[in-house]
């Protein structure tokens, strides 16, 4: 019996490739179809590989999909003439990805970036939600970290010196281990592979571009928080409580406008499953079971 379970662990995951809107997107797939769906979306600089842990986990319970976004992981770069780089386009992706794999019903993993594409995606389409998990990923102004608020301020003042060194490897690596209790459980190639992957030709520009759209999901935060409040979606955060990208202080707002929903603190920093994976995905499972 254990080879078998060790068998089936190692073969959990599938690595796919779907045409969406004539654009290459690269997804990792776990778990039965039939299952929950559950969509797993990544953030800023990492891509699928942040879920590489968990995948397996949550296999049992779940059909996972997690996509690398254009310009991320190993999805296709469109030049920028050909595709626009921005969060309202991303969502257009996501949805298209969705239609394509024939889901009309699924839980969202909303992290980082992840957190205003599928809001965007939630509110804009027919897609029906059945559970949303909330890690890391802000959508109030409470949880903007002073890096954000000082990215806005370089932007607003043409500071392209210091805004380059949002796409070099000290700051991705500083994204990684900033707030974390424990270095050693991080591994390396997470922060190295963003940062190899960052080296393709036009990837900084594309990325710089992107972080300078960020901003507009700020004018969509109101619209994000009523479609939250009215819907009262089954919602657990999971939050590195020490991250100085987006404050616990969002994760407690997000709480608050989803008084039923389940909120969890972990002692470490922005990539939470880096260090408590383990911890996060049962906490996934246990919750949905509670449904």
């Amino acid at each position: 019996m254990a080879n078998k379970s060790i068998t089936e662990q190692v073969n959990a995951v599938a690595y796919k490739s779907i045409y969406v809107n004539d654009i290459e997107i690269f997804y990792r797939e776990a778990g039965e179809e039939g299952k929950p769906n559950l969509l797993l979306l990544h953030g800023y600089p990492s891509s699928s590989h942040m879920f590489r842990n968990v995948i397996p986990m949550l296999s049992g319970q779940f059909h996972i999909l997690a996509p690398d976004l254009p310009g991320f992981g190993f999805s296709a770069v469109p030049e920028k003439d050909k595709f626009a780089y921005t969060f309202e386009n991303f969502a257009q992706i996501i949805t298209g990805f969705l239609e394509k794999l024939n889901i009309t019903k699924t839980s969202f993993y909303l992290f980082d970036y992840g957190a205003p594409i599928l809001m965007h995606v939630i509110t804009k389409s027919s897609i029906a939600v059945e559970m949303l998990i909330f890690q890391n990923g802000n959508i109030y102004e409470e949880g903007l970290g002073k890096g954000i608020k000082n990215m806005m301020f370089l932007f607003n003042n043409e500071n392209s010196a210091k805004l380059e060194k949002l796409v070099e490897f000290d700051y991705i690596k500083w994204e990684y281990l900033t707030g974390v209790s424990n270095l050693f459980k991080i591994a390396p190639e997470s922060y190295y592979l963003d940062q190899f992957l960052m080296q393709r030709t036009g990837l900084k520009e594309i990325h710089l571009a992107i972080k300078k759209d960020y901003v507009n999901n700020l004018a969509f935060y109101k619209v994000w928080q009523e479609k939250l409040k009215e819907s009262q979606f089954p919602t657990l955060i999971v939050w590195g409580e020490n991250d100085e990208v987006f404050l616990k202080e969002g994760a407690i707002e997000i709480h608050n406008a989803l008084p039923s929903s389940k909120l969890i603190f972990y002692p470490t920093g922005h990539f939470a499953l880096e260090e408590f994976g383990v911890e996060i995905a049962g906490a996934i499972i246990d919750y949905y079971n509670s449904l």
